[in-house]
């Protein structure tokens, strides 16, 4: 029997079809499957998403300034009010379950806002190498350092290494419960984990563009999927 992974459900429109299918064939090469979960009724979402073996918390629109207790700059974007409304509550109930979870882009955000951290709402001004490049989307370009002794290095099994980059927010102040295991070239927080729980990490990054041909990138899928079993 297959492993199952819920994705709270990104969209249905073309472009988020093709995003969501990088998520599906990354989860399908691990030896896992997909359930989108439908965000029209909250309490049958949670059900649902309780139900699988590990949830995934996929990228996204920025998320409500006023959930980390800001105000909203003007380069911040415009949030989904949908998706911060349920996937905050599907993570909630998910981690006191003790199943695995892996957080992509703005689910490593939400990873972070859910734990009591901040966000910086447009990174332009302070970044000092390229974050967000999506023509480039498969390849790497920046370098990020990654700690010893954390989950991630585990599945590395190396200190440095090259990511893609898709976004414009980064974390501010890390939320309380979270130990950082990567960092950018220029000091961004790049991944997360939550302490003392089985399997938990936040990638900035988007391994599912990069994961076809780089096996580094899929083995967090791997070791994912492998964790929900």
């Amino acid at each position: 029997m297959s492993v199952v992974i819920a994705i709270p459900q990104m969209g249905t429109d073309l472009f988020r079809k093709y995003m969501k299918s990088k998520y599906v064939k990354s989860i399908e090469r691990a030896g896992g499957e997909v359930r989108w979960i439908e965000p029209d009724d909250t309490g049958k979402a949670i059900k649902e998403a309780l139900s699988c073996d590990g949830l995934l918390l996929p990228g996204g629109a920025d998320i409500e300034p006023a959930l980390y207790g800001r105000e909203r700059e003007e380069k911040c974007g415009k949030p989904n009010k949908l998706r911060d409304d349920y996937e905050f509550l599907i993570y909630e109930a998910f981690v006191k379950t003790g199943k695995p979870i892996l957080c992509i882009c703005r689910g490593f955000q939400l990873l972070n806002v859910a734990n009591g951290g901040t966000l910086h709402q447009d990174i332009a001004d302070i970044k000092k190498c390229s974050h967000s490049d999506f023509l480039k989307r498969a390849k790497a370009i920046h370098d990020i350092t990654i700690t010893k002794d954390t989950k991630l290095f585990s599945i590395f099994s190396k200190t440095n290494t090259g990511v893609n980059s898709l976004h414009h927010q980064a974390i501010e102040n890390v939320g309380e419960n979270l130990i950082v295991s990567a960092v950018s070239e220029d000091g961004f927080v790049e991944a997360i984990e939550l302490k003392e729980y089985p399997f938990c990490i936040g990638v900035q990054w988007h391994p599912e563009h990069m994961s076809k041909k780089d096996s580094l990138q899929q083995n967090i899928f791997n070791s994912f999927v492998n964790a929900c079993k």
